[in-house]
């Protein structure tokens, strides 16, 4: 659970099989999802959906800032 700009957030990071990928999602404290940041394995790409209007921009950038550390996989030296 993430408190940001006044509201609880709680965020749950899983793997999608179907999109090939994985994600980053904000549900807020009515248990309806807000958010989501994607991560596509095929072609290392990021994606950011909104599915509420009026989304507070700290909730959108906290978000974005832990998408790049928690679903960015690590390169070795060989990739």
């Amino acid at each position: 659970m993430v408190e940001i700009a006044g509201h609880s957030y709680e965020v749950i990071v899983g793997s999608d099989i179907q999109r090939d990928g994985m994600y980053l999602e904000a549900w807020n404290e009515g248990g309806a999802v807000v958010a989501e940041v994607f991560y596509s394995d095929q072609d290392d790409t990021m994606t950011f959906t909104g599915y509420l209007s009026d989304l507070p921009l700290t909730l959108v950038e906290w978000m974005i800032g832990q998408a790049k550390i928690r679903l960015i996989p690590e390169r070795g030296n060989d990739g």
